[in-house]
């Protein structure tokens, strides 16, 4: 988005002129839109390519039930594009030559989608599956500014409709395309992985993408309303306008609403520019966040170049965010940026406000306008479980108990061995990502009935993807590191032409009975170690601490980094600090805690730090050692995190069990410390 000097909004469109926006959808009573907009969108992503960034395709959904999870067989140009649209918390992924996009609620839909234009960047193109009833706003004048219409239609028993959609899209300057068949069963299940339907499907759908994305026509001008409505009452006993009747009564209204839309679409392009504001401050922020913690000297008493102060860190934030908003043409000084947690040790949110005026358009006079957002960075809830997702497997060869990584079950022993591998790769600058783990045999057999090559795909009930031990990974760039490291971790690539396979080859075996008993918290705990191992303490706990901490570790084995790690966020190891919310001493007990845990003065720095030891002993037991809940519940009490078995949507609560990852990820403590990811919060 992006504001011309004298203040008039123009589109995200217009810095793209290499890409095609395509709406699409289906007439009443025509079925296979969606498949017809998909294999259309393979097309032209299958078109010849120069090789540039601006290669990808997006096909963006609007009024799906239910996601679609990326496929192993997706390209790189896809992933790349899945991981920017879902870095502004859109959800999205990447099938086969297309990064797939799930558009917001009915009322936003359209501000989601620029949302994602801005942060895919340039792209050959985005087709965009909608309802009928969402047409009239998306041909508004100045909202979206298709390019291109494709229509799924029933010919000939439709083609009146078909008729008069062509001339009246066609008199706006737009491509229009009639599909009069829809793809097959299988054309459109493999369209919809995101790869070419095949056979005549194909061909199809390679003409229909050519002549959607060969250059724009010029607009027919617009004829006088009177003239319209002249040429609708000449046509008034013919079939053609009884059946569209609807569809002209929509572009007669976007004409006579044309000025109220130029105001209202140009205010929510300074919502966007001011989202774009807050995102790029908190990314900064995400990107800078371990800087904080790092050593201000090194061991040699030189300054370290890694550390950032606090004041720094913020500057940085401010800069980033004021250079997104300058991107977009708005002047410095109607520029706001706050930090509304800028007293804590570790600030993770951004506000930014924009103040501006629209530029007058008859009827409406010049008008002020402000937007507002707001963004954070948090911890990556890639550990979760998806919505709706069961707790324990069935339908396949494992009936055990399935923990998630990524909205991926598997194993708990495979989850807590791909931690340790994640951290490994991460300390190597290598991200890995989980496309697939467990699989059902039912939802084996939709796969193999979408991708029919057992050499690619093993037939229902062979898969050992059935016996929640085999992770599919990527992305494609860490298969050296992959295949070099893997077995370390006690993972083995499964087949020499799959390089992103890897299985847990460790007892118990796949698919066995022993397998189904593993147990969450059964093997090796993230966050607990042996006593020698509580013993080690970072480099930020002052000596007077070291003795109590080491002890407090040792007796209730618990990770000594991470006592450390929480009384440093907590209090600044200040034996004598008091919130506002009555939390006392170095550990910041509540006075009722306390008394539960028998700590009669939490402002004795020792007792209060065996206190703090025993309570999250306590809670990694209660959550399985889940370090990220348990410190969850100590900060927010632990009915919370048990009711969603989360860490709960409360922003003290997030930004503290990041604050306290990063340390202890750093200090070696656990085995992996999430990310953290950005993410608009108003």
């Amino acid at each position: 988005m992006g504001e011309t000097a004298g203040g008039a909004y123009v589109s995200v469109r217009a810095q793209q002129p290499a890409s095609a926006l395509v709406l699409a959808g289906a007439a009443p009573g025509s079925a296979g839109g969606l498949a017809t907009s998909a294999a259309v969108a393979v097309a032209i992503a299958a078109m010849d390519s120069v090789g540039s960034a601006a290669d990808g395709v997006i096909l963006a959904e609007l009024g799906c039930e239910r996601g679609r999870g990326p496929t192993m067989l997706a390209t790189d140009r896809a992933r790349e594009l899945e991981r920017a649209l879902r870095e502004p918390g859109l959800e999205a992924a990447a099938r086969g030559r297309l990064a797939w996009l799930r558009l917001g609620a009915d009322e936003d839909w359209d501000e989601s989608l620029r949302l994602a234009l801005d942060a895919a960047g340039p792209v050959r193109a985005v087709v965009v599956h909608l309802p009928a009833r969402h047409w009239r706003e998306a041909l508004e004048p100045g909202r979206l500014n298709p390019t291109g219409a494709l229509l799924r239609a029933d010919l000939p028993a439709q083609r009146s409709l078909a008729a008069l959609a062509v001339v009246e899209l066609g008199a706006l300057g737009l491509r229009v395309r009639v599909a009069s068949r829809a793809p097959g069963r299988v054309a459109g299940r493999r369209a919809l992985a995101g790869i070419e339907a095949g056979g005549d499907a194909s061909e199809r759908a390679t003409r229909l993408a050519r002549g959607l994305t060969s250059p724009p026509r010029r607009p027919t001008p617009q004829a006088p309303l009177g003239a319209l409505r002249a040429r609708l009452a000449t046509e008034s006993g013919q079939a053609l306008p009884l059946a569209l009747g609807s569809a002209l009564a929509l572009i007669f209204c976007a004409l006579l609403l044309a000025a109220f839309g130029g105001a209202v679409t140009g205010k929510s392009r300074v919502q966007r520019v001011a989202d774009l504001t807050a995102l790029s401050a908190a990314r900064s922020m995400r990107d800078d966040f371990e800087r904080l913690f790092a050593a201000a000297r090194r061991a040699d008493g030189s300054p370290n170049p890694q550390h950032l102060s606090k004041a720094d860190y913020l500057s940085r934030a401010s800069l980033a965010g004021a250079q997104a908003a300058q991107r977009n043409g708005v002047d410095p000084g109607r520029l706001e940026l706050e930090f509304p947690d800028a007293a804590s040790f570790a600030p993770l949110r951004v506000q930014a406000t924009i103040s501006a005026e629209l530029e007058p358009v008859a009827p409406i006079p010049r008008l002020p306008v402000e937007a507002q957002a707001e963004a954070e960075a948090v911890p990556s809830s890639s550990a979760s479980s998806p919505p709706g997702a069961e707790a324990t497997a069935t339908g396949g060869g494992y009936a055990g108990i399935l923990e998630y990584r990524q909205g991926e079950g598997m194993r708990p022993d495979v989850a807590t061995a791909y931690d340790r591998m994640a951290a490994a790769a991460s300390a190597d600058g290598v991200h890995l990502i989980v496309n697939s783990g467990f699989r059902s045999d039912a939802e084996q057999a939709e796969l193999y009935a979408a991708n029919p090559d057992p050499r690619w795909v093993a037939p229902p009930g062979t898969s050992l993807h059935r016996c929640a031990t085999e992770l599919d990974l990527g992305p494609s760039s860490a298969y050296g590191w992959l295949a070099a490291n893997a077995p370390r971790f006690g993972f083995a690539k499964r087949y020499s032409w799959e390089p992103w396979h890897f299985g847990f080859d460790r007892p118990p075996g796949p698919c066995s009975a022993a397998g189904d008993g593993v147990e969450a918290g059964a093997v090796s705990r993230a966050g607990e170690g042996s006593a020698e191992e509580a013993g080690a303490l970072p480099s930020f706990v002052p000596v007077r601490f070291q003795a109590p901490l080491a002890r407090a570790a040792s007796r209730w084995n618990v990770s000594a980094a991470l006592l450390a790690a929480q009384l440093l966020a907590e209090s600044n190891f200040n034996p004598f600090a008091v919130s506002p919310a009555g939390a006392q001493g170095i550990a910041q007990f509540m006075p009722g805690t306390a008394a539960a845990y028998g700590l009669t003065d939490p402002f004795d720095a020792a007792a209060a730090i065996d206190a703090q030891a025993r309570l999250m002993a306590d809670l990694l037991e209660q959550f399985d050692g889940r370090v990220e809940l348990a410190l969850a519940a100590y900060n927010a009490g632990p009915a919370p995190v048990e009711a969603c078995a989360c860490v709960p949507d409360y922003y003290e609560t997030q930004a503290y069990v990041a604050r306290i990852m990063a340390l202890i990820g750093g200090a070696g403590a656990i085995t992996t410390a999430p990310a953290l990811e950005v993410r608009l919060v108003g």
